[in-house]
């Protein structure tokens, strides 16, 4: 196949820049003009890739890692990088460790031949000057600095490859005003090739005989258990799961950051395990003999700090599926890793099932009614808080109602704090995929600018960002953003006027951890939104209505208890195991 250059013609470096993202179907770019980095605004004047306007860094950078989370292809960010390295560094946080493709642009601002003598905002990392690719290279998969032309495009194209393949994560490259006052020409050399051929189809799996083996360590099992983690949604796994689960009638228990990999409503889903999982879920974890791992790293609070009552490799037969061969035997030692994509991999299993590898429906089927003995025996997903009419407004009770407005086309976001851990705990969802959350870094101010990112990318779908009010404050100006984009997203404020997570962890030494009372939905309305105030747990749905109605971008202030702590949900290892 003939590898065609890319440039047929001379053009500005960040012209062909912006024909790179064309070229590797980039829908948006998410940023703040600044620095040397004007021209690339400039060439998006009549492309196919559109410029998301933020009134912070903070916004661009979590858009971007929610893009790339939910879609596979990088999100990308842009900034001076100044501000890249600060503001905006918490989607490359969350990239990193939730393995969420992103393509960070940014620059040096190095006002050369003056960078070595600490010229104004200098980031080449000179005597007087900060260092951008240092950081950056703190925080990303790969990083680099471009000083020539046409190094600058092809190094963007290697960033792109980078951030997808393999175990997907951020990447960024560094501009130097060399490259950027430069013109790239078909001529240049390193030559310029069509940006789709660096990438590598990574759809294969393992041979067969493996998969085998793996499906007959199932198939005899006495008490199979099945962990999903992220990496099932970052494959988009979710049918290949399910019809997995429901061929071998195991119990499939989700990481947090994993929640929503398979639907809770289904009867083979037993919620989240770990620190902040279920009663159910650790339980069947605990006594299961084969457990199948996909896309988990098996992080501590997945496995309540290694807790052997919870996985004991010793006891335990463990099958781990994960794209990065790093990660396989990485917390524990695993019998049999797989190491391919897990929506690839379960495919492949699912054929074998149907054809070599038969599972006796009677099995499936005593499988699958201790799982619904268990979860019923055990109220699963159910708290009597949730029935609670007091005020100010329990958690539970919230989450209950926000359960029974939605449907199976609703997507949530979340935010860091005790909001996060109650509906990772509570909140039984209806879809698979249908939470998005900052569970691997764990930064607030994520659920608005990661609610505007799911809109974007399913515009035909309702989009409810819940956040405290913590969080809610840190990024509150996206909804300057939503407004002007007219993006509808609602979003509902766990307002308690306290850092919740905090002050409970003070005991009765409370320090710096309570705030003065603030109407957010007033905030809301000057923005432009329209802006609701509820007290009353019984006006909750009836505002949701409302909100969804309005057609614009929508706050909800839900006056909630400070009475409710994280302490609640988070799993009792000592005495919940206990026959």
């Amino acid at each position: 196949m003939t590898k065609k250059s890319t440039i047929n013609e001379e053009m500005e470096t960040l012209a062909a820049v912006v024909k790179v993202l064309e070229e590797t179907e980039t829908e948006y770019v998410f940023g703040m003009p600044g620095g040397y980095n004007g021209g690339l605004y400039d060439a998006m004047i009549g492309s196919s890739v559109k410029p998301i306007l933020v009134r912070h860094e903070q916004i661009a950078s979590i858009m971007a890692e929610t893009y790339g989370r939910l879609t596979g292809k990088p999100g990308v960010f842009t900034a001076q990088g100044a501000w890249t390295i600060t503001n905006g560094m918490m989607g490359p946080l969350e990239a990193i460790q939730g393995s969420s493709p992103m393509l960070i642009l940014t620059d040096m601002t190095d006002n050369a031949p003056y960078s070595h003598h600490g010229s104004y905002q200098v980031g080449t990392g000179e005597y007087g000057g900060y260092d951008v690719k240092k950081v950056m290279e703190a925080a990303t998969k790969y990083s680099t600095v471009v000083h020539h032309p046409a190094q600058a495009v092809q190094s963007v194209q290697l960033a792109i490859k980078h951030a997808t393949e393999g175990n997907q994560g951020p990447t960024a490259v560094v501009f130097h005003s060399s490259a950027i006052n430069g013109k790239v020409n078909p001529t240049d050399s390193p030559s310029i090739y069509h940006s789709k051929k660096y990438l590598v189809n990574q759809n294969k799996t393992q041979d067969k005989s493996l998969l085998v083996d793996a499906l007959n360590l199932l198939k005899n099992a006495k008490n199979p258990f099945i962990i999903a983690g992220n990496g099932v949604k970052a494959s988009q796994g979710y049918e290949e799961l399910q019809t997995l689960a429901e061929l071998v009638g195991a119990p499939v228990g989700t990481t947090a950051n994993g929640k929503t990999a398979i639907k809770e409503t289904h009867p083979n889903a037993v919620g989240v395990i770990g620190n902040w999982g279920l009663e159910v879920s650790n339980k069947l974890l605990s006594e299961a003999d084969v457990i199948l791992v996909i896309g988990s790293k098996l992080a501590p609070t997945d496995t309540c700090n290694h807790a052997k009552e919870l996985i004991d490799p010793e006891r335990q037969t463990l099958i781990q599926i994960d794209i990065e061969p790093k990660h396989a035997s990485w917390t524990f030692p695993v019998d049999l890793p797989i190491i391919g994509d897990a929506k690839h991999i379960l495919r492949d299993m699912i054929a074998l099932l149907n054809n070599e590898v038969q599972i006796a429906q009677e099995l499936v089927e005593q499988r699958v009614n201790k799982t619904a003995k268990l979860k019923d025996d055990m109220n699963y997903m159910y708290a009597e808080e949730m029935e609670s009419n007091e005020t100010p407004i329990k958690p539970q009770r919230l989450l209950k109602e926000i359960n029974e407005f939605i449907d199976e086309d609703t997507m949530i976001t979340l935010d860091a704090g005790e909001n996060r851990v109650f509906t990772v705990h509570y909140f039984k969802s209806k879809a698979p995929g249908s939470i998005v959350l900052p569970a691997s870094a764990g930064g607030m101010g994520y659920a608005i600018p990661s609610a505007l990112a799911t809109k974007l990318v399913h515009p035909d779908k309702k989009v409810i960002a819940i956040a405290g009010d913590g969080g809610f404050a840190m990024t509150m100006n996206g909804l300057i953003t939503a407004v002007q984009y007219k993006i509808p997203i609602v979003t509902i404020i766990m307002n308690n006027s306290v850092l919740g997570w905090v002050k409970n962890a003070q005991g009765d030494r409370v320090i710096a951890s309570e705030f003065d009372d603030t109407n957010f939905s007033e905030i809301a309305k000057s923005m432009g939104c329209v802006g609701f105030k509820v007290e009353d747990p019984n006006e909750l749905q009836s505002t949701l209505k409302k909100a969804f109605a309005s057609g614009k971008p929508a706050v909800i202030d839900v006056r909630t208890t400070d009475t409710e702590s994280y302490k609640k949900v988070m799993f009792d290892l000592a005495t919940s195991l206990e026959d």
